[in-house]
This record gives C-alpha cells, sequence and structure tokens, in this order.
C-alpha cells in the first residue's frame, strides 16, 4: 500500500471532517463506496481519537493497514479498528460494505453488559466470514444503514439497538469470544481489558507491576492469572507488547528523533530503548523506520 510509508499521520474524527461537527456519542454507518469514491477508493493513514470502526466487506477487495502491518482479507470480511488504532484502506472500485463508526463511550456501555466487547475492540481485527453468513450480516447492516437514513421519533434508541445486534453477529463470529464462559472467566476477561486501558492512559509512566494491580484494586498474583487465562502472557509482556506498539507508531508515522521517543515512552537512556526494541523485533529503531510497514 503506497500510503503506508507517509511519515504524517493525520487525526479525524470521520475521514476528512473535523471532531468539532459530531457529539460525543456518534453512531454513524455508511456504505464504502460513500466516502472512499471521494478519495479515488484510497483513504490514507489516519487515527481516530475515541471512535471505534467496525467494516464489513461484502464484495470486492481491500488492502487494509493497522499500525504497522498491511492485510489483505478476502471478501466477505469483518475489520475492527479500535480507537486510537493508525489505519487505511486501499478499496478496489466498486468494493460494496459498511462502514461503522462508533464513539468509545457506546461501546464502554455495552461492555458493562457484555463482557466480550471489550475484548473486541482491544486490538485490531480482520475476520474473514464463511461464504454462508454473508446473506445474514448483509441483511442486519443493511438494516442499520436504512434506520440511520430516517428521521422520525426514536432513532437514536433504533440505530443503538441495532448496533447491539451487529456487535452480536461479531461477537458470535470471532472465535477467541467463547459465548459459553463461566462467569469467573468473564470476570478474568473484564479484568484484563481494565488491565489493557490502564496500560494505555499510564504509557510513559514506567509502573510496576505492583503499582497496576494496586490501581485495578486487586493483588499481583490476581492479575498474573487473569493475564495468563485470558491472553496466555503475563502481565509485563502485555506492558511491552503496548510499549511496542506505540514505539513502531512514533516510529512511523512521526519524524520524533529516536531519543525523544525513548524519553516519552518512560525510558531513561534511549540506548536501553533500542536494546528493548531489538530484541523484540530483531532490528533497531532506526532501521524499521527506515525499512517501513510490511505485508
Amino acid at each position: 500500500m503506497a500510503t503506508a510509508t507517509k511519515r504524517k499521520i493525520e487525526r479525524f474524527f470521520l475521514y476528512g471532517e473535523p471532531s468539532s461537527a459530531w457529539g460525543e456519542r456518534l453512531l454513524h454507518i455508511e456504505t464504502i463506496a460513500a466516502r472512499s469514491t471521494r478519495y479515488d477508493w484510497t483513504i490514507r493513514p489516519h487515527v481516530h481519537s475515541a471512535l471505534h470502526q467496525l467494516l464489513f466487506v461484502a464484495k470486492g477487495k481491500v488492502t487494509a493497514i493497522a499500525e504497522d502491518t498491511v492485510s489483505r482479507p478476502r471478501a466477505p470480511a469483518l475489520i475492527v479498528v479500535p480507537a486510537g488504532t493508525v489505519h487505511g484502506f486501499e478499496f478496489e472500485p466498486a468494493t460494496e460494505g459498511f462502514v461503522v463508526s462508533i464513539a468509545d463511550d457506546l461501546v464502554q456501555d455495552l461492555a458493562r453488559r457484555e463482557a466480550g466487547i471489550g475484548p473486541l475492540f482491544d486490538a485490531p481485527k480482520m475476520l474473514e466470514c464463511s461464504r454462508s453468513a454473508i446473506g445474514d450480516l448483509a441483511q442486519v447492516f443493511g438494516a442499520f444503514a436504512k434506520e440511520f437514513e430516517r428521521t422520525d421519533a426514536g432513532r437514536a434508541l433504533a440505530l443503538e439497538g441495532w448496533l447491539a445486534v451487529v456487535l452480536t453477529r461479531v461477537l458470535r463470529l470471532a472465535e477467541a469470544f467463547d459465548r459459553t464462559a463461566d462467569a469467573d472467566l468473564r470476570r478474568r476477561r473484564a479484568l484484563v481489558a481494565r488491565f489493557r486501558e490502564l496500560i494505555v492512559r499510564s504509557l510513559g509512566e514506567s509502573k510496576t507491576i505492583a503499582e497496576y494491580a494496586a490501581a485495578l484494586n486487586v493483588s499481583e498474583s490476581q492479575l498474573r492469572k487473569a493475564c495468563l487465562s485470558v491472553a496466555e502472557q503475563p502481565p509485563i509482556k502485555l506492558v511491552h507488547h503496548r510499549v511496542l506498539l506505540e514505539a513502531k507508531r512514533q516510529l512511523l508515522y512521526t519524524t520524533k528523533p529516536v531519543s525523544e521517543i525513548a524519553y516519552g515512552l518512560g525510558f531513561d537512556d534511549p540506548a536501553y530503548f533500542t536494546r528493548f526494541f531489538s530484541r523484540r523485533t530483531g532490528m533497531s529503531p532506526r532501521a524499521y523506520r527506515a525499512r517501513g510497514p510490511v505485508s
């Protein structure tokens, strides 16, 4: 994807539109063509601060960039883009499907009622769907879009209802979310989701695992057991993964010096940051920046 190597990353609410144009509880749906045709079917890498997106590609081809990775899911496919994720798309002309944009507060409302919603938006996901599922998905997204065009009473309530239906379909298609999970597993998932959110809010603070656990009102042992159960990694690995992701993002989409990135992420010594990064990626920060995203 040619646009993936751009260094400047733009910030929008909806692509090409300022955040001031929309309310905090935004819920929006449009066809892929509605916006993509304005930009020659290419949505350049950008980021939304507090807006999650869900794309349903019913027909056609798409090249998707999410952070430092380029993928080409085959239609029919669902693409989940969490808020804060650098992302962009290059669609084949005449690609069919829908884009749903969801304010973070709406996602959090639903996450409090259904434990699987939080993990659904903890990282970008590309879910290729079976051909047998396309009819149901097309019908649900189509009904959602039709309701969006209405202007009469009850529209907002109906839209949030359709959002719940859409996310339910996504949950049922994502193998990672076992709907038969017991209450204990649901609690562990919720704890790990809160932990991931706290990691993001604490980037640059160099918190210890004990400090994270205290902020979450659990013991270190409880946090460790939850992370191992849900993510199959200890807490420190999740912290390192998120720090590494942020480092990659800044290397690819800003012109900040490596030393500035290191200090901003809580490293006292840029040389230690370089060793941290190199051990986990197999290359130095400068080499990673020069290489750009990979397919």
